[in-house]
């Protein structure tokens, strides 16, 4: 069994029999994936930035803008290869990056 150490917080909980911190599990969680125009033009160009927006942040910052996705049941669980699939076809629409 692996413990998870992924954030500074080392709670040790092992995510496929329990929920840490962050309140995560051992399945990715997604809320949005798409081309992203809306961040500074050096990043996003002129093609827009390849966003995969993760559910399940363990940082829970004061001012979060996607506290929704971040802290709530929203989004949805894919697969490793559903993943992969998302990053290839953002870099086919074009994605800067």
């Amino acid at each position: 069994m692996v413990k998870c150490n992924i954030c500074p917080r080392e709670c040790n909980i092992i995510r496929s029999e329990k929920r840490g911190y962050c309140n995560s599990n051992n399945k990715i969680k997604i809320a949005r994936a798409a081309l992203h125009f809306w961040e500074e033009p050096c990043i996003s160009g002129n093609k827009g930035s390849g966003a995969v927006f993760f559910c399940g942040c363990n940082l829970k910052c004061a001012y979060c803008q996607n506290i929704k996705i971040s802290r709530g049941d929203f989004g949805k669980y894919i697969s490793e290869d559903e993943l992969f699939d998302i990053f290839f076809d953002l870099k086919k629409q074009g994605a800067n990056n």
